[in-house]
């Protein structure tokens, strides 16, 4: 046995024995492990210099794939056809749709259009194998571009060709410096500028479905604008930018490492180069003037012309329509431009007849005479000369003594010519002769804040006697009674007319004088040695909300400073008449006091004591504690606030119910088979917990699958518990806090900026935010997603 102090040699195995082979062996399997490590090291630089050279390739033919083609498409000034575009057409293929231009961009490719969207993905403009593909629009899309929402797709390339360029747009200054951009079909040129960057998932339908769906696309959008949920981000957004807009386009590409992953930008479609008309019909009431419509507009004045017709476009009258008379016309108006087209637009000219009034006038007869002749009063509102045709009749046959109200009447056409015409009857009374007489009564008194008018009025004839009145000493009159409520005087006449006697007047006076008022100083003291105390008086005999103004002294001030009592030393003062009151001002009396007579007679109040002071210490308000009862109400106001709470619960219940659909869907992606796939699993698993039975999936029923879907999606009820409870915090937290306000509070004291209250008000609406703030943000994780990961791993596995 060998050790290590005497050691032995150990002899060569000799051929044939079994080391021997395994050296062998060993020997051999070295050398081809060497060999394979050799080729395999070759292989790996091999296959990675052709990775790098068709990943350089693929880029650099995306940069350069159109280099060789025909012009790019002529974009010109005046028509609507670009130059060289049945040219471009024949050059690449039928499919040709368009040349997108993107300026300051690399986007400036041809736009082609396949049955499907996956043809063009994988084919460039000549219909060859290529990675790069070609930029294409939906197939879904018509043609000639007059769907109000067109998508446009490309590939995502590293170095900046296709849409590989789209990323910068989610910079807001880069964004803002290449907003502008142009599609030249053979529809006509389109000036493309850019409202929108958002990121979103391939399987967004709402943004990936194309067509007329430009009004759902932006309400989409808008509604994501307020969101911070979800697989669609509103990166940017320019809404002023969508004033007028028409039609829009997506220009879609892949984003990020996620597979879904996809970045769109947005812009409107203006088409370029085609006339536009823009007209208003006129209404209005005959005013014997020419009116034509109120409004006028092209976007190509230069060589325009118009023509109208009347009979639904069979014949064409050159020049504008007009109407004068009364009546009501439906026009078509034709704008027409040799290199612009033509465009048309319906108006309606109306002129409505103007209103006119025939008035008859009044008449009297002596009893036993004839009926005189009958006449008109006025004929008010004729502008142009017309006579309306009419006659005036009396209605009555009555011939005694007394006064027939509206029985002179004029009959005619209701419509004449350009006029509607209203009749009003006239007063026919037949009188006894001889005089009037009236007598009247005014009204003297003390002002009491009351509206007094005449006293005792009377006349001797009173059917169809007419009373005026004047107070401006008879320029003026009128039939309503003046009357009198503040101080002064008003000379009142009255005149009494009627058809067949002498007019008589009579005159009156109204004279309200000033109501006493007293205005008395309060009794006031001081402690010898003091400054005088503010005083204050007593007002008395104000029966409106008329403030007097006074003021009060004390006369002996700086003199009569000797302990003592000074009788009617404090004296008010000021106008005597003011307003509708004559105030007398009444002294009060002063008592100055020892210190000593105050501790030895505790009779004597400590007035000084007891009266409120001002400055520091002051009962007041706080601002502070009115701005948190504010806030904490508005968070709770339901109109103003809690509207988006509610709308959080219906999201989630159409998302679930959206979802639920997928149960019995056909045609589904990969992904969304995927996604019911999990929901199933999990609707037998949570049905097998109460089933001794094997559950299978054709057990499963619509509400079952709809369970499932609530536990992995949303969980409603779940949310709305937690609603509940917020939604009393909020209610008691905007409760106590208005009633903490109103019992702390006194808003009639001077106001300062806190107070002592302020942090319990504070407390109550940092209670109210956090409640509001748990309901706004709350969102249940998503078990789907876990699921879907895990399905994800077994399919790999």
């Amino acid at each position: 046995m060998d050790d290590f102090k005497n050691p032995r040699p150990h002899k060569a195995p000799s051929k044939g024995t079994v080391d021997s082979v395994i050296g062998g062996v060993i020997k051999t399997g070295n050398s081809l492990m060497s060999l394979l490590s050799g080729l395999l090291a070759a292989a790996l630089i091999l296959y990675s210099s052709i990775v790098l050279y068709d990943t350089f390739y693929t880029q650099a033919s995306a940069s350069t794939a159109y280099g060789y083609l025909l012009e790019e498409p002529m974009i010109i000034e005046e028509g609507e056809v670009p130059l060289s575009e049945a040219m471009l057409a024949g050059a690449i293929s039928a499919n040709y749709r368009a040349w997108l231009t993107m300026y300051d961009t690399n986007i400036d490719y041809p736009v082609m259009q396949g049955k499907d969207d996956y043809y063009y993905a994988s084919h460039d403009i000549y219909d060859n194998v290529s990675l790069t593909g070609a930029i294409y629009m939906a197939a879904g899309n018509s043609e000639d571009l007059s769907d109000d929402y067109n998508i446009i797709y490309g590939h995502h390339m590293d170095n900046k060709a296709m849409f590989g360029g789209l990323d910068e747009y989610k910079d807001k200054e880069y964004f803002e410096s290449h907003r502008e951009g142009t599609l030249v079909a053979e529809s006509g040129t389109y000036d493309l500028y850019t409202f929108a960057v958002v990121s979103t998932d391939a399987y967004e339908t709402r943004l990936y479905t194309p067509g007329n769906r430009k009004a759902k696309v932006l309400g989409f959008l808008n509604k994501m604008r307020a969101s911070t949920d979800g697989k669609t981000q509103i990166l940017i957004f320019d809404e002023k930018a969508l004033e007028g807009a028409e039609k829009i386009a997506a220009l879609s590409t892949c984003a990020g490492a996620n597979t879904n992953g996809r970045l769109m930008v947005f812009a409107t479609l203006t088409k370029r180069n085609m006339l536009l008309l823009n007209a208003s019909g006129y209404e209005g009431i005959y005013d014997n003037m020419v009116h034509g419509p109120s409004n006028i507009e092209v976007n190509y004045e230069d060589g325009t012309s118009f023509s109208y017709s009347v009979d639904d476009g069979k014949t064409w009258i050159p020049g504008l329509p007009e109407i004068k008379n009364a009546g009501e016309s439906e026009v078509i108006i034709r704008a027409e431009n040799e290199v612009y087209g033509e465009a048309t637009a319906k108006i309606s000219l109306k002129v409505d007849p103007k209103p006119a009034i025939v008035r008859v006038s009044d008449s009297y007869k002596f009893f036993g005479e004839e009926d005189p002749q009958w006449e008109t009063d006025s004929i008010e509102g004729i502008i142009d000369g017309f006579v309306p045709t009419y006659s005036i009749e009396r209605t009555n046959a009555d011939e005694t003594i007394g006064v027939y109200p509206d029985v002179l009447s004029a009959e005619g056409e209701k419509l004449q010519g350009n006029y509607t015409i209203t009749y009003v009857p006239g007063t026919f009374t037949i009188v006894s002769g001889g005089s009037l007489a009236i007598t009247a009564e005014g009204y003297t008194g003390v002002y009491d804040a009351q509206s007094h008018g005449l006293g005792a009025l009377s006349v001797n004839v009173e059917a169809g006697t007419v009373i005026e009145y004047s107070i401006d000493g008879g320029n003026t009159w009128t039939k309503n009674a003046p009357s009198i409520t503040n101080v002064g005087t008003i000379n009142v006449l009255i005149r009494a007319t009627n058809p067949g006697y002498a007019q008589a007047t009579a005159e009156a006076v109204l004279t309200v004088t000033p109501a006493p008022v007293t205005v008395k100083a309060d009794d006031a003291s001081k402690e010898a040695g003091e400054d005088d105390p503010q005083f204050i008086a007593s007002v008395s005999g104000v029966i409106d909300d008329y403030a007097i103004a006074y003021r009060i002294s004390r006369p002996g001030e700086g003199k009569d400073e000797e302990s003592g009592f000074y009788a009617g030393a404090i004296v008010p003062f000021g106008d005597e008449i003011q307003g509708n009151y004559r105030v007398t001002y009444v002294a009060g009396d002063f008592t100055i006091t020892d210190s000593e007579n105050i501790i030895d007679d505790p009779k004597v109040p400590l007035i000084d004591h007891l009266e409120p002071k001002n400055g520091r210490g002051t009962p007041a308000w706080a601002l502070v504690n009115l701005i948190c009862t504010i806030i904490t109400v508005y968070m709770f106001l339901p109109l103003l606030h809690l509207r988006a709470k509610y709308g959080r619960s219906k999201d989630m219940k159409d998302y679930n119910s959206e979802k639920s659909e997928m149960m019995d869907a056909e045609d589904l992606s990969e992904e969304e088979e995927t996604e019911r796939e999990c929901i199933f699993d999990y609707a037998v698993e949570e049905k097998q917990k109460n089933s001794e039975e094997k559950i299978t999936r054709e057990d499963i029923s619509k509400e079952d699958f709809a369970s499932a879907v609530e536990e992995l999606y949303y969980r409603i009820k779940k949310f709305v518990r937690r609603f509940r409870a917020g939604f009393g915090i909020e209610v008691l937290a905007s409760a106590a806090a208005v009633i903490a306000f109103i019992l702390t509070e006194d808003m009639r004291l001077p106001m300062v900026l806190i107070d002592k209250w302020t942090l319990l008000m504070i407390l109550i609406m940092a209670i109210c935010w956090f409640a509001d703030v748990r309901l706004m943000r709350y969102r249940d994780g998503m078990k789907i997603d876990e699921l879907k990961e895990e399905k994800e791993q077994e399919n790999i596995a």
